[in-house]
């Protein structure tokens, strides 16, 4: 998972992470490496509206929470980088819980 850290969520931070992510599974891809990659975005400051932009782009959005960090899990399935793809697919993702 590459997660992008920032003082405060934008929108545009999620556009930058999806081309960065399309680069890194290509540097990775280019290197041998096949796995299927995710992304997030870690915040101290999180807006709902970026929050829910992040989400929608099947980004995970880690931010603090009192003491705790929350990590919310988009709600259709997060997307993930696969190697050979032209582009990025969405998938089932199994709980921990």
């Amino acid at each position: 998972m590459a997660v992008e850290g920032k003082a405060k969520l934008q929108t545009a931070d999620a556009d930058s992470h999806i081309k960065r992510m399309e680069k890194l599974r290509g540097y990775a891809e280019s290197h041998g490496d096949r796995r299927e990659l995710s992304g997030a975005l870690a915040a101290a400051v999180v807006s709902n509206k970026e929050r829910d932009y992040a989400l929608e782009n099947g980004f995970y959005v880690i931010e603090p929470s009192g003491e705790d960090v929350k990590i919310t899990k988009p709600d259709a399935d997060p997307k993930v980088w696969q190697a050979g793809a032209a582009s990025s697919r969405n998938v089932p993702v199994v709980s921990c819980e």
